[in-house]
C-alpha cells in the first residue's frame, strides 16, 4: 500500500504575508518607549544571538498583531488555492509567540513554526524543518527575499513577492509572483 504524498504550502511571514519585519517593528517600539532596554538588547544580541534577542524584544513590546499591514495579495492566495493543498503552514524567522498570534488571529494555516531560543527559523532551516515533520511531501513556498532562495531551489513551486527585485537572482528556480497589495 503506498503513502498518499502530501501538499505543504509554506508562508513566510515578513514583508511576504505582512509588509513589515517583526524584528523593526519590535526595534521601533523600544526606541519610542523604552530606549533604556536598547543597550540590553544589543548585549544579548552579541553573547547570546539573534534568537535570545528577537525572544527579548518580543518579551518588551507591545505589537498588535490585528493592525499590522497584511499582503492581501498573500491572504486571497491562500483562501483560493486552499483546496489543492494538504497542509498550510506559516513558517517564519520572527519569534515564534508572534508567529502563533499572527496564525490564530487569521484563521487560514494549519500549524505555524517560529524561531525558538535553540533554532532561528530562516533559511536551509525551514526545509530541514518541513523534511523532519512531514512525510511523502512536496511543498511549495512563499518568500521575498535572498534568504529564501535555498527554500525555493527545494521546493515544487516558488511563489515570490518581488521585493527589492529579488527575481534577479532565482535564475534556475521555476517561480510565479504574488503581487503586494494594502
Amino acid at each position: 500500500m503506498t503513502q498518499q504524498l502530501s501538499t505543504v504550502l509554506a508562508v513566510d511571514l515578513d514583508h511576504t504575508l505582512i509588509n513589515t519585519d517583526m524584528i523593526l517593528m519590535g526595534l521601533k517600539y523600544l526606541m519610542l518607549h523604552k530606549a533604556y532596554l536598547l543597550p540590553v538588547l544589543i548585549i544579548i544580541f552579541l553573547f547570546k544571538g539573534r534568537p535570545s534577542s528577537k525572544k527579548y524584544l518580543y518579551d518588551n513590546t507591545s505589537v498588535s498583531i490585528e493592525d499590522l499591514p497584511y499582503n492581501d495579495s498573500i491572504i486571497n492566495f491562500i483562501n483560493k488555492n486552499r483546496k489543492k493543498y494538504t497542509h498550510i503552514i506559516l513558517i517564519s524567522g520572527s519569534y515564534y509567540k508572534y508567529v502563533k498570534s499572527i496564525a490564530d488571529y487569521l484563521d487560514i494555516f494549519d500549524s505555524y513554526k517560529g524561531t525558538s531560543i535553540t533554532v532561528n527559523m530562516i533559511s536551509s532551516n525551514k526545509t530541514t524543518y518541513l523534511k523532519s515533520n512531514f512525510n511523502n511531501f512536496v511543498f511549495d513556498y512563499i518568500g521575498d527575499s535572498k534568504k529564501d532562495i535555498p527554500i525555493w531551489e527545494k521546493s515544487r513551486k516558488a511563489f515570490v513577492v518581488d521585493r527589492k527585485n529579488i527575481t534577479k537572482h532565482l535564475k534556475n528556480i521555476n517561480y510565479e509572483i504574488i503581487p503586494y497589495h494594502d
